[in-house]
């Protein structure tokens, strides 16, 4: 079952543009997320998810009650967020931020 075709907040559904499915089965969904500069995201959703980091850059994460996190991420970097991270985000440097993204199902 698809995460993104049960929740209308899933990044998939609100950011189709900077999200790509690359495989999913029962217990994951792979996404390859690509953020570019000055690019946004409206707010949505994810599960509890591990990012690996392929291209580097600059984020700035807004979260549901208005506080504002930028994260310098590095090339190589590996992050993880618990389940139900809400945020929006925006590209504030001048590349693109590329990652691939594990998505839990459990």
């Amino acid at each position: 079952m698809s995460l993104h075709e049960d929740r209308t907040d899933d990044a998939i559904n609100i950011a189709p543009d900077l999200h790509t499915v690359i495989y999913e089965d029962d217990k994951m969904c792979v996404l390859k997320v690509a953020v570019p500069a000055g690019a946004t995201a409206d707010m949505h959703w994810h599960p509890h998810n591990i990012n690996f980091v392929l291209s580097a850059g600059t984020l700035e994460f807004s979260k549901p009650d208005g506080s504002i996190v930028t994260v310098e991420l590095s090339k190589d970097q590996v992050t993880s967020a618990t389940s139900d991270s809400f945020h929006a985000v925006k590209n504030t440097g001048d590349t693109t931020v590329e990652t691939i993204q594990v998505e839990l199902k459990y």
